[in-house]
Parts: structure tokens; sequence; C-alpha cells
């Protein structure tokens, strides 16, 4: 079981390596890499805890030092998750606050067990009476609420951020984050119950506290597998490509309303009939700003317009005429010898993920099953 832990050290130092040496990093970037740095070291230090259990305590220094870095990881992955999701994010000193759990408890440990005389470390770690002590239910308190505070507000930022991006971008496969979204709600749940099993133990023994340490540090290694995998290759949207609008200003999804001035109704029939004659929309790059900029509008108009008077975003809106075009070319004679995805390719999109999501969104049922009736 310990070799498993040790793996886990060389698996989160190599993934902080890794996002190290990417060419062009971002602050997105030296966080996501410093929380895999710390729970390396989080992860080597429970193994030099478990280490003296089952080896007679040859160091007994390493008492506790480990628990207090849990309180580390989830403000970390949350300023990560605040940089990709945060069109003006800046790194502000009182983010610093949040290492204010972690200091305490430093400072709890140091009274409690840190300067405690080894032999009766050893005593406390045998026989488990550390649980009856006031302090052990109030760290993991701490550490149930700060997984899901801060989980639970990582995925509020990440599903705000997918609707934002909508209003700009037609195509988002490469900036979407329902990946993270995902990760950070199945955290919430997992750890949740993870020290919540810490808590009953208090109450009702369900497994010597080596084995459930262990195997919460094991859960810890598959969740690092599927956020270094993911978060590599993670693109940060506000670093890599100017957006020429503020998508955190209010306005971009104010109330749907259908009345419209002449002017407005003017301008509606033009970009209606540019993107019918134009087709604008073949293009799988077009975003708001290039399009406002071939209407001769500021981008901030469009937006109102395909918004608050269409009742769409910029992405449903374009992806509407390109699964229109999409089933006009794919009955079409003369591209009866393409494969449908190359079709879809041809009208626009350039992921077959984002082409079967959307279709099937717009017209309920699969690309197949369309090309099938």
């Amino acid at each position: 079981m310990e070799s498993i832990l040790l793996l886990g050290v060389f698996e989160g130092l190599i993934i902080f390596l890794l996002i190290l040496l990417k060419r062009k990093k971002t602050v997105s970037d030296y966080l996501l890499s410093s929380f895999f740095l710390i729970y390396s070291l989080n992860t080597f230090l429970s193994y030099l805890e478990i280490f003296n259990r089952t080896h007679g305590f040859p160091y007994p220094l390493f008492f506790f030092v480990s628990t207090p870095f849990l309180l580390l990881h989830w403000p970390i992955l949350w300023l990560y998750v605040k940089s990709l999701t945060d069109q003006h994010f800046r790194f502000r000193p009182v983010y610093l606050l949040n290492l204010l759990p972690f200091v305490l408890c430093i400072v709890l440990f140091t009274f409690e067990y840190y300067t405690k005389p080894v032999d009766e470390k050893i005593v406390l770690l045998q026989s488990e009476s550390f649980k009856q002590q006031w302090d052990y239910p109030v760290v993991i308190v701490t550490m149930t609420l700060s997984s899901l505070v801060y989980l639970s507000w990582a995925a509020i930022l990440v599903r705000r951020y997918n609707r934002q991006i909508k209003v700009y971008f037609s195509e988002t496969s490469r900036y979407d984050l329902y990946w993270l979204r995902v990760l950070m709600i199945a955290s919430a749940v997992i750890y949740t119950v993870i020290y919540l099993a810490f808590a009953i133990d208090l109450i009702i023994p369900l497994a010597s506290f080596r084995w459930m340490h262990q195997a919460s540090f094991i859960l810890g290694a598959v969740y690092l597998i599927v956020l270094g995998f993911f978060g590599h290759r993670q693109g940060n949207l506000f670093s890599e490509r100017a957006i020429g609008i503020d998508l955190q200003q209010p306005g971009h999804s104010s109330e749907i309303t259908y009345s419209l001035t002449q002017k407005e109704n003017d301008f509606i029939h033009s970009l209606l009939n540019y993107m019918n004659e134009k087709k604008p929309f073949l293009n799988p790059e077009i975003t708001l700003s290039n399009l406002a900029s071939e209407l001769e509008v500021t981008p901030e108009y469009l937006s109102g317009i395909i918004n608050n008077k269409l009742g769409k975003n910029f992405y449903d809106f374009i992806n509407h005429y390109r699964i229109e075009e999409f089933k006009t070319r794919s009955v079409a004679d003369e591209n009866k010898k393409f494969t449908l995805l190359s079709i879809a390719y041809e009208c626009g999109f350039n992921s077959k993920a984002t082409f079967n999501r959307v279709f099937k969104n717009v017209t309920g049922i699969t690309p197949g099953e369309y090309a099938s009736r």
C-alpha cells in the first residue's frame, strides 16, 4: 500500500514538471503546477507517517505533518479555476487569506502534537487515542467544509464561464471547461464522503486510521491523473486571445424583449440576409467581434441584438445556421460520396463532439438517425 503512495508522489512531480516545461506558461499553469507540487509533498509526508507506524517509529518528528497541507489543496484549486474563468484575474494579496486555515492548523498541531515527547506521540498513534481529543473533530469538520465550499464555488465559476463564452464564440471545444465542472462536482461528493467517514468513525469505528488514511490518498492519486491530463492540455482563453468584449459586464444576458425599434428591425433584416447570402458561419473560427466588424457595428450592439432580440446566444445563433447548412448539403447528390463528418466540417464545425452535441440539441436526433431517414 505504501508503494502506491510513492507512485502518487512521483505522479504529481511528473505532472508538475510537464506543466513547467510548457513553452507558453500562464498564471493558470503556475497555479496548477503549485497544486501538484503541494499534493506530492502532502502525499510524501503521508507516506512517511505510515512508514513510521509500520516500522517502529524511526522518524518521530513526522507526526500529523501531512494533515495541514490538506487545507491548501482546495484554495489553490479554486484559484486555478478562477484564473481560467475570470477575464480580469490578477493575483491579489487578499487571496492569501485563504491560507489562514492552513496556518491555524499548524499552530494548533504545534501545541497539541508536534511539541509532545516522542513516547507520548507513539502512544497516541498506537492507541489512536488522538481521536478522542477535541481538535481532531474540529479539523475533520474544517476539511469537510473547505472541500465543499471551494469545490462548489469552483463549479459555479465554471458553469458561469461556460455560459459566457457562448456569447462570443461559435466553437468552444478548446476553451470549454465542462470537464472541470464535472471534476469539481465529483470531487466535492467524493471528498465529503471521505471526511464524513472519518467523522462517523469517531462514533462507530469503521476501520483503522491507517487504512482510511491510505484509501483517501489512493483516491487522490486517481484524481491527480484526471486533473493532470486535462489541465496540461487546457488552454486559457483570456491569455491566448484578445476577446474584444468584456464577458463579465452585465447586459449580454439581459431579459429578452421582442419589441423592436425601426433601426433594430432594419439591422436584424440585414443580419439575417447577410447570414444567408455570405454564410460567415462556414468559417469555424468566426467570433462575435469578427461578425460585428463585417457588419460594421460594435460587438456589444451585435451581442445585444442576438441575445435580447433574437433570444439566442452567439454560439447557438451561428450553430443553428451550420446545422441548416448541413441538412441542405447532406441530401445533395454531389455530396453522397462524403461522410457526414466531412460535410459537417465543410459547414463550419471543427469538432466531431461539438457537431454531434449541437445537432442533437437542435433536431432532437443524432446525425446518423437523420441520415437514415
